[in-house]
């Protein structure tokens, strides 16, 4: 479904940035802000904050659940952006 390849796009960026944290904090340059992923999909950033697994989600590997541990501990945050806005897909 289109909900889980752009969850999956949110997982990967999550991911990026919570190493790019890592690095800054080994670096003794930490972050004190949450990092913003923007995403077009309703659906999967309902998924990123939901903490409920519904059976239309069951099928989505539980290795990229991580993205709503991270904006559950306040790490990350996936806001909307209209399509239209959306720079990665020109």
């Amino acid at each position: 479904s289109s909900a889980e390849a752009e969850y999956r796009g949110v997982a990967n960026v999550v991911s990026e940035s919570c190493w790019l944290c890592n690095l800054l904090l080994e670096l003794h340059f930490p972050l004190s802000q949450a990092t913003l992923v923007y995403c077009d999909n309703v659906s999967a950033i309902y998924l990123s904050g939901n903490p409920m697994q519904h059976q239309r989600t069951k099928h989505i590997e539980m290795d990229i659940h991580f993205v709503r541990e991270k904006v559950g501990r306040g790490q990350a945050r996936v806001l909307h952006v209209p399509s239209r806005h959306q720079i990665a897909d020109i």
